[in-house]
């Protein structure tokens, strides 16, 4: 799934409102999304929250529920991500009826886990880490990060790291965006597919090597249906690692 859209917070009906599911509009006019409900990430001010959603066809307007949120947002711009399709829009017989189907489409959101794979060196941490794994999470229930070890840096690119990996580790976990930091080990990273069985794996815009090569084949494999993208880069002139790696020594 995974589509994005974004757009300002109209005033709707209100129907939601009043059976106690105030929603969130936003104007689409674009055929391109089902008339169906879906999981949602929704991006308010540079923070994350789950909830669920409906693509009305016939109103041009995409409707999201936000779990767990009643701030006033009217006039304010947010972005959508549908996660997973729930279940087609249908009409109901009555209100009683659509508030019992609304109150089971919202257990089944909270209850489906997506699960989102990162990794990397992260050995000077810099807005352009930030950028990455903030953009990852959109795109799923848990964000996982794995943090390469020293002796496969070494081994892989060549170098060796200005922090060792509890370090790495320990600024990672302190920047509060990934729901668990793993250390890695010397072993095959590979495992880590197997062991987590991520709904996305989100790579880094430049990120290459043995185990990027890889992924295609282990996740088939594997038989995931994982899906692979890259995460685009955040002023790569100014934060790259190996620039600022030049910078301080």
């Amino acid at each position: 799934m995974f589509k994005k859209i974004s757009g300002e917070v109209i005033h709707g009906e209100k129907l939601w409102r009043q059976l106690g599911f105030p929603t969130a509009n936003i104007a689409y006019n674009q055929d391109d999304i089902e008339n169906a409900v879906f999981l949602l990430n929704i991006v308010i001010e540079w923070k994350i929250y789950s909830g669920m959603g409906s693509h009305m066809v016939k109103k041009w307007v995409f409707e999201a529920n936000i779990f767990d949120f009643d701030m006033d947002i009217y006039g304010k711009n947010i972005e959508i991500i549908l996660l997973k399709k729930i279940r087609d829009n249908r009409k109901f017989n009555s209100l009683d009826e659509l508030v019992k189907q609304i109150e089971k489409d919202k257990i089944t959101c909270k209850n489906l886990s997506l699960p989102v794979l990162t990794f990397g060196s992260f050995d000077l941490i810099h807005e352009g880490h930030k950028h990455y794994l903030f953009e990852a999470k959109k795109y799923g229930t848990h964000l996982s990060t794995i943090v390469a070890s020293d002796e496969n840096i070494k081994k892989i690119k060549w170098i060796t790291t200005h922090y060792p990996l509890s370090q790495r580790v320990t600024m990672l976990k302190e920047l509060h965006l990934s729901d668990e930091v793993i250390p890695g080990s010397n072993e095959n990273p590979m495992k880590w597919i197997e062991n987590i069985q991520p709904e996305i794996i989100c790579l880094w815009y430049d990120q290459r090597g043995p185990f990027v090569d890889k992924l295609e084949n282990e996740i088939q494999r594997l038989w995931l249906g994982t899906k692979v993208i890259r995460i685009n880069a955040h002023k790569p002139e100014i934060f790259k690692s190996s620039l600022l790696k030049k910078k301080s020594s």
